[in-house]
């Protein structure tokens, strides 16, 4: 070969190269416009305009060799097969847009929808509320909070209990007597899972007809004789207390049928007094006195006996004139509404159990009949007090009943003596006088007065004239001139204790229980101590008139229903054009 068909050859490789390179840029092009109109029938066409390109090339480059011509050809077709393999993903690719674009279309249809979003909030609602309902239910499950929602909290121990309790550093087991098949209905389980929640008390329940032997094993030595089945018994070491029905509720005699009327529970007061009882070491014994027409311990005083046990107290009864002297054992000597005076006799064995440290308590009513007392004067005189024979009225509109001026809402000031705080209603009671001979070894603190307005309505008009308010009705006195502390509390009334004055003036009778249960731990050095009153039932009753009970009926029975049917009528009809 010369050098001009060398030069011819190299000359027409430039131009093959450069048309190439023109080609593939028309194949890059027509790829473009393949993919942009999503057409696959073209391909053959792009095959065949790229074939007659290559023959135009084969008629200007005369000298290229057979086998570059073929090489060019391969390249092609595979350049082809490489742009129609382009194609198809693509259109592959626009489909599945298409396709999704449709299904998220539909989507938000379903969502837009108000038909869909009332039922999807429904739906959400009710697993809410469901999910919570369970929650509680496993919450529930899991702690012990429960409500007492009476008025007077019938069913929970109250403060006073609970620092007992916490007193307690002895084993103490309370055993109630009941048939298996019934402990659950009993109305003081409750109250006694309330006790059992402290670490010193047990509560168990047997079955006596069952297990006979279990009662032998309880109380070896028979001590509760009289104690039966439906009973408790509360035990600390061979100390034990029985309780029965009587124990529990607070009752009354109904006489407009002849019937025991339950009026309150005393459960707590008795439970607690019992788990006092047997873990004390000692139990003090308050004596009322006898032989005076002084109202009985056991008829008027039966309520004020209980709360005097279930604060570990016992209670006897004592008649001076038979005994030689007062009893040793006697903590307190209480003298109840008498009605005669004290013997010479009587006089000398008080006065000499007083002047030892004695205590007592001397409650003293008006009397119509207006008897004197000389002797019990003579021995309140030692302590600076004295008794007017008259009868309390009160002035203040305000501190007495409507149509009563003789029943009289009085507060209570305690003093260094007791906490007071409180009122009680008096009914019929005598002033006492404080005598002005003060001597220092004699404490006198009045706790319970008048207003200034009262007036003390002499029973003997020929005594002189009324005396004017205010007016002590209560006092108590420390004697510190001997050689033990002795301590009285006077009172010119006992009806504010009385079962009687319970049943007209319940909630002020639980205030005279106080009174009368602070004095008695202030004569025992027991400030401190915490008292538990009764828990009367207090029915709610709606008193309305005839034209009242008319309108309630036309409203419970027409007006309501009518809003309820027309409330319900527009829900449907709203929800119909949903």
């Amino acid at each position: 070969m010369n050098k001009y068909d060398e030069k011819n050859n190299n000359s027409a490789n430039n131009v093959s190269d450069q048309k190439k390179a023109e080609i593939n840029q028309e194949q890059e092009t027509v790829n473009v416009q393949d993919t942009t109109n999503n057409n696959k029938q073209d391909v053959p066409n792009n095959k065949q305009d790229v074939s007659g390109t290559a023959e135009i090339l084969e008629e200007s480059t005369d000298n290229n060799t057979d086998s570059e011509e073929n090489t060019d050809t391969a390249s092609e077709e595979n350049a082809n097969v490489s742009n129609v393999e382009i194609v198809d993903s693509d259109a592959k690719n626009n489909e599945n847009n298409q396709n999704k674009q449709k299904k998220d279309s539909l989507i938000n249809k379903i969502v837009k929808n108000r038909s869909f979003r009332y039922g999807s909030n429904s739906i959400i609602l009710i697993a809410a509320v469901c999910a919570i309902a369970v929650l509680i239910n496993v919450l529930a499950g899991f702690t012990d909070i429960k409500w007492d929602l009476t008025p007077n909290k019938l069913y929970s121990i109250g403060d006073e209990t609970k620092k007992i309790l916490e007193q307690v550093d002895k084993e103490v087991i309370i055993y109630g007597l009941f048939d298996d098949t019934k402990v659950g209905s009993n109305e003081f389980v409750e109250l006694l899972e309330q006790y059992e929640k402290h670490p010193k008390i047990t509560v168990k329940y047997v079955d006596p007809d069952k297990n006979p032997g279990m009662l032998k094993e309880i109380d070896p030595n028979e001590t509760l004789s009289d104690i039966r089945k439906n009973s408790f018994i509360v035990k600390c070491g061979n100390k034990l207390k029985g309780l029965d029905s009587y124990d529990l509720y607070s009752t009354q005699f109904d006489q407009s049928s002849f019937q025991i009327k339950v009026t309150g529970s005393i459960a707590e007061q008795s439970f607690t007094g019992a788990i006092k009882y047997v873990t004390a070491e000692y139990t003090p014994t308050i004596y009322f006195t006898t032989g005076h027409d002084e109202k009985d311990i056991d008829g008027d005083f039966s309520a004020m006996k209980q709360q005097l046990l279930n604060n570990n107290y016992d209670v006897k009864p004592i008649n001076l004139v038979t005994e030689e002297k007062v009893p040793e054992d006697a903590s307190i000597i209480v003298v109840a509404s008498p009605q005669k005076d004290l013997t010479q006799s009587e006089k000398d064995k008080l006065e000499e159990y007083l002047r030892n440290g004695g205590k007592a308590i001397f409650m003293f009513d008006y009397l119509e009949m207006d008897p004197q007392f000389p002797q019990f004067e003579s021995i309140l005189m030692e302590y600076n007090v004295s008794l007017n024979y008259d009868k309390v009225k009160e002035n203040d509109e305000r501190r007495h009943l409507p149509q009563d001026q003789y029943v009289i809402l009085m507060d209570v000031n305690g003093g260094n003596v007791i906490d007071g705080r409180y009122s009680i209603l008096l009914a019929d009671s005598r002033s006492l006088n404080i005598l002005k001979n003060e001597k220092e070894w004699i404490e006198v603190t009045p706790l319970v007065q008048t207003s200034n307005l009262a007036t003390g309505e002499r029973v003997d008009k020929t005594k002189g004239e009324d005396i004017e308010g205010p007016l002590n009705v209560a006092v108590a006195v420390e004697h510190k001139g001997w050689s033990k502390i002795s301590k009285i509390l006077v009172i010119g009334n006992s009806s504010f204790i009385e079962d009687r004055f319970r049943d007209y003036f319940g909630p002020y009778y639980n205030n005279g229980i106080v009174l009368f249960l602070e004095a008695v731990n202030w004569m025992q050095d027991k400030k401190d101590e915490v008292t538990i009153a009764p828990k009367y039932y207090q029915p709610q009753y709606l008193n309305i008139t005839a034209k009242q009970a008319t309108y309630m009926g036309i409203l419970v029975v027409i007006i309501l229903p009518l809003i309820i049917l027309a409330a319900g009528l527009v829900v449907y009809l709203r929800r119909r054009h949903l």
